[in-house]
């Protein structure tokens, strides 16, 4: 697929907030996208720069569902947030690949690539900003302790319906338990886009399943229907990232705390050496 510049008009700029958390090099920016059959995949991907009026710009590295989802489908959902909690995020659509020009030469500045003999960046998707999502500026710390503990207190009040779905290994799952994670869901919106959120408050309360805080900051998530495909993804502080998916089983609450119930049938790994491989 050529690089092309169409429907310029139609772009939407990202603000000055935004712009400038995609340009931390150290920021967490995850990139969703959905299959042809409509099935979500949301992987780390650290290229994510602004590239001029309305556009993004990402590099091709260690890519394996996501280029296959691009190639079947354009569209991506991206979110980034700090360290200190800041956070924006966008719909766009793939305009195609370049091999050559400053997008090139922008990406393999970014320290982790410049620094890594064998990370080099030869092939970058620019795309077109169609909407900027509404999220907070930014969330108090205090925010995250607050759902892990009223995660953790669920635990301990027991438990609805079992949701079914596969063991998924414990240290995967510890990863999506951990307050020292980030975490993200994804799934494919109604307008034909994936779309992606943070979940803060997560808690894997049986092998094969998955529960995560339902809180202003995510509440687009209410808009999905029982048996809906979702991918969530786990990015620790020592930079280790694995993938799970399933289905949406249903949104319960208990002790005034709303959560979405997850039932897990598949889990991947996000690093190298086993880039895209499925562990169960």
């Amino acid at each position: 697929m050529e690089l092309v510049k169409d429907a310029e008009s139609l772009a939407v700029e990202l603000d000055r907030h935004a712009s400038a958390l995609y340009e931390v090099e150290e920021a967490a920016k995850f990139l969703a996208t959905v299959s042809a059959d409509g099935i979500p995949n949301v992987v780390l991907v650290v290229s994510q720069i602004p590239a001029g009026s309305g556009e993004v710009a990402f590099g091709e590295f260690m890519m394996v569902k996501t280029k296959a989802n691009l190639d079947q489908n354009p569209r991506i959902a991206s979110i980034v947030i700090t360290d200190k909690l800041e956070m924006a995020g966008f719909k766009a659509e793939v305009q195609g690949w370049t091999e050559s020009g400053p997008y090139i030469e922008k990406i393999n500045n970014i320290g982790f690539f410049r620094y890594n003999a064998y990370a080099g960046i030869r092939n970058v998707a620019v795309a077109r900003v169609v909407e900027v999502l509404p999220l907070p500026k930014s969330l108090p710390m205090a925010k995250v302790g607050v759902e892990f503990l009223a995660m953790r207190t669920l635990a301990l009040a027991g438990s609805g319906p079992d949701a079914g779905g596969v063991k998924i290994p414990g240290p995967v799952r510890a990863k999506f338990n951990s307050i020292m994670s980030v975490k993200v869901i994804a799934y494919a919106g109604e307008d034909g886009f994936p779309d992606v959120v943070h979940i803060f408050g997560v808690l894997a309360r049986a092998p094969g399943e998955m529960l995560f805080k339902v809180s202003p900051y995510n509440e687009r998530v209410r808009q999905l229907e029982r048996g809906a495909r979702i991918a969530a993804n786990a990015l620790t502080m020592d930079l280790m990232t694995y993938q799970v998916k399933g289905r949406l089983e249903r949104f319960e609450k208990r002790l005034g705390v709303e959560v979405g119930v997850v039932a897990l049938d598949e889990a991947y790994s996000c690093m190298p050496p086993l880039v895209g491989d499925r562990i169960i």
